[in-house]
């Protein structure tokens, strides 16, 4: 019988292996756009889902009402999401991005309380006011007067952000669907039903700029994205969350965002501004207030890793 402690190294790990998923990605956007990267990486993913995704057809939702929330998850969390999270981190830096990823368990957690009439607390209302200004300071560069965007890092950022938006309508979209007891052979399902997005989209990519060309580094990013940060981290963040409790879980999110960017650091020789350092802590420290809360948001440990 597994140990609360195996499960909680589990899905330490897993938040580990997720870090690790932006600079992955970064190496491949140096040679391919965010159109092939994502099709390849969900085309290998899906084809490793697509036995389990068979097996467990069964549970699959079979009502109108369960079938539109799968197919948000899939339009919303896998290619909307990831078509403006991939294009922004082609502009951005790895650190940027591990750090506002993070605040996307803030932006579900306003969701949550618009959509689905979650009571807002005074202290969820203070973790959303600092998030947002760290992300405003991320987007902006600092603390500055609002400006447009021209290019460049703050327009990567806030493609980034966008993506955070699209991801959470999909958390709260399937937060019942995935609570039903069988989240590996949604998120299963919701990847294959992406590649009717990403393969005619690719398609047309390579119809107009011809084949894509990778290294062996590029290669290794994006098997690292469809492998490890899909499959592997996935299967151990759901049995994990079979095992522990959302107090146990949601301090965790704070492991992703720290060891992304030290791994940015490590990896790509990314050094973090004053401006970054700064909005990064925001994000953190408005993070840090929801997961250390003793009553945790049952919509908040749903679905807290990258789709």
């Amino acid at each position: 019988m597994p140990t609360r402690r195996t499960a909680l190294l589990v899905v330490i790990a897993c938040n580990l292996l997720w870090a690790g998923s932006y600079v992955a990605g970064k190496a491949a956007l140096d040679e391919v756009p965010f159109v092939t990267l994502n099709a390849v990486r969900f085309a290998i993913a899906a084809v490793i889902f697509a036995p389990v995704v068979w097996r467990g057809r069964h549970l699959l939702p079979r009502d109108r009402g369960g079938r539109l929330r799968l197919l948000a998850i899939a339009a919303f969390g896998f290619c909307g999401n990831k078509s403006l999270e991939f294009l922004g981190l082609s502009m951005t830096t790895a650190t940027d991005t591990a750090l506002l990823i993070t605040s996307e368990s803030l932006v579900t957690l306003l969701l949550a309380v618009v959509l689905l009439g979650e009571t807002l607390r005074a202290r969820t209302a203070v973790a959303l006011c600092i998030g947002a200004l760290g992300v405003y300071v991320l987007v902006e560069g600092g603390l500055v007067a609002p400006h447009l965007l021209r290019g460049g890092q703050g327009s990567g950022d806030a493609l980034v952000v966008g993506s955070l938006a699209l991801e959470s309508v999909a958390t709260v979209s399937g937060a019942r669907l995935m609570r039903a007891g069988a989240p590996f052979t949604v998120t299963g399902a919701a990847i294959i039903l992406s590649m009717l997005v990403w393969a005619p989209a690719e398609i047309g990519w390579g119809l107009h700029s011809g084949a894509p060309h990778l290294s062996t580094g590029g290669w290794a990013g994006i098997v690292y994205l469809a492998v490890v940060a899909t499959v592997v981290a996935y299967s151990g963040w759901f049995w994990g969350l079979q095992r522990l409790s959302a107090q146990d879980v949601t301090p965790l999110l704070l492991v992703q965002p720290l060891a992304g960017t030290l791994i940015a650091a490590v990896v790509r020789g990314e050094r973090p501004g004053a401006s970054t350092l700064l909005g990064g802590a925001c994000v953190l420290a408005g993070v840090a207030l929801i997961a250390l809360r003793r009553e945790q948001p049952e919509t908040l440990v749903v679905d807290s890793g990258p789709w």
